[in-house]
């Protein structure tokens, strides 16, 4: 049994154990949201192809019958595989007419691909389709460029509005982003020589793996934290997008998304309503957001967010983390035998280590730390 038969028995048989782990994640999430069950279901077709791909390798022998032939099978492979991680990954953070659009610039790339190997098959009468060969490999190449880009470019915004309208423990998500992004950079720079050369395919192929593995789970870890509050994409991104690239000119979605600063009167409304809704303890909420919050007062996403800028001089991610790590500081001295995840429940945080990163942030010392400190003041 050759190396290469093991690498391919090896990787046909971790593919088809992802393909059932995503498969069987939802029994174990304690709640469905629309969004990422897509992705995860595309996720699986995609492990699943991987694990065709190898069983295919194994019975045909195509990498044994060269590594022009080889090369050819992997292009149109690979690219469908390529394309459908990419595309879980922009589902869970993009607008429809964002994923839309990349189905189409994707389903478009591998077209060209397609058509490039009938030809070489129909030219040369095999697989053995000589300079197309290239051609399909810069196909390839550009087509993976453009997935980095798109996914990379889709992430930074999302993280971005994550940033400006959560308040929850975005780690799960940063791990999730990170991983997507090292796992196509990777892809990217190792993929050609996977795809040519038989000899480094034993040296990347393993690291290839190691990493689809890792982005696998991160994306399986990022289910248990999503519940069916979270507007990973919700209606106002739609309607922001319709406003910023479809030069809509109905003055009724405009006025939905106004410009002009709030009066003194509308802040001192909001600022009573935020007043009473800390006094009843709604900051305890952890999957509370700034549309959620709006809601709840009776007014605007974009008033909100006027009110933060104009007479707090923050956003609503540190403003509401203020006011939990002020909370957390009360409970701590009068309850200094709480633990992090009993502080946590108590304050709103949606996990203990959001509230260890806010201490360390704004005391440098962990919470236990912390009430070490406060318990020696006090001796």
């Amino acid at each position: 049994m050759t190396q290469l038969f093991i690498l391919q028995l090896v990787c046909c048989t971790i593919t088809a154990m992802l393909a059932l782990h995503l498969a069987m994640a939802s029994l174990q999430v304690r709640w469905k949201q629309q969004r990422y069950e897509i992705s995860r279901w595309l996720l699986c077709g995609a492990m699943l192809l991987f694990s065709i791909h190898y069983f295919l390798q194994m019975t045909w022998g195509f990498r044994g019958q060269g590594a022009d032939v080889g090369a050819v099978f992997n292009i149109m492979f690979y690219t469908p595989v390529s394309f459908i991680i990419a595309l879980s990954i922009i589902n869970m953070e993009s607008t429809k007419n964002i994923v839309y659009r990349y189905c189409l610039r994707g389903a478009a790339a591998y077209t060209l691909i397609a058509i490039v190997f009938v030809c070489g098959v129909i030219q040369n009468g095999s697989l053995r389709i000589g300079s197309l060969l290239y051609v399909m490999l810069a196909l390839f190449v550009a087509s993976m460029a453009y997935f980095i880009y798109s996914i990379r470019y889709e992430i930074q915004k999302r993280k971005k509005k994550l940033l400006e309208e959560s308040a929850t423990d975005l780690m799960p998500y940063v791990r999730y982003a990170q991983t997507s992004l090292t796992l196509l950079y990777i892809s990217a720079a190792f993929m050609p020589i996977v795809i040519l050369f038989n000899t480094l395919l034993l040296y990347v192929g393993p690291l290839m793996l190691l990493i689809i593995v890792f982005f696998v789970h991160s994306f399986v870890s990022l289910g248990y934290y999503i519940s069916p509050d979270d507007n990973i994409i919700n209606e106002q991104d739609e309607l922001v997008e319709q406003i910023d690239n479809a030069d809509i000119k109905d003055e009724e979605l405009k006025v939905q998304a106004p410009q002009e600063l709030l009066s003194q009167e509308r802040l001192k409304q909001i600022e009573t309503a935020l007043r009473k809704w800390c006094e009843d303890g709604m900051y305890k909420d952890c999957n509370v957001t700034i549309y959620s919050l709006a809601a709840n007062l009776g007014c605007k996403k974009y008033e909100l967010t006027e009110y933060f800028n104009l007479s707090e001089h923050t956003n609503f991610r540190t403003w509401l983390s203020d006011i939990r790590f002020n909370e957390a500081i009360r409970i701590i001295k009068n309850n200094p035998e709480y633990n992090n995840d009993t502080i946590s429940i108590e304050c709103g945080f949606s996990s203990h280590t959001q509230i260890y990163r806010i201490f360390k942030q704004k005391t440098g010392l962990s919470p236990s730390q912390w009430c070490d400190h406060i318990r020696q003041q006090q001796l």
